[in-house]
């Protein structure tokens, strides 16, 4: 579902009770831009896009995925809890992910965003959004 509008960001912040209890268990930025094997830049002005997964508590939420396109600010201090809120500007979608007083640590800006809720085999340790390979690489948290 877009959100694209105000009406949309309240359904939105709705569906997914504020991210209360939820956890942001994934996080991918995407830039458009490279750097070519003769060393040459393009597309390095470009903003990126991003896709997050939220894994949450709740039974009838589970998870969360939101595609963003040309990201301009993603600010995340995972030490903050989540009480979602947002802003429609012109051309501009504005997450609050900690609420708008904690915007300097907890933010993202887009010019695009939608969202779509996932099924129990988000749930769980593994990643969804990388290789295997690569996730096999990440710190393991212990499960005491």
């Amino acid at each position: 579902m877009k959100i694209n509008n105000t009406e949309a960001l309240l359904r939105f912040v709705h569906d997914v009770d504020g991210f209360h209890d939820a956890l942001l268990h994934e996080a991918v930025l995407l830039h458009p831009g490279y750097v070519g094997e003769d060393g040459r830049m393009f597309g390095d002005a470009e903003l990126p896009d991003a896709r997050l997964i939220f894994q949450s508590q709740f039974r009838d939420i589970l998870a969360v995925q939101i595609d963003l396109k040309r990201v301009s600010r993603f600010r995340f201090e995972p030490s903050y809890d989540f009480r979602l809120e947002g802003e429609i500007r012109p051309g501009e979608v504005i997450l609050y992910l900690s609420g708008k007083h904690y915007a300097d640590f907890c933010e993202i800006r887009a010019a695009e965003a939608e969202y779509r809720m996932l099924g129990r085999e988000f749930l769980g340790k593994e990643c969804k959004l990388i290789r295997q390979d690569v996730a096999a690489g990440l710190v393991q948290v212990s499960q005491d």
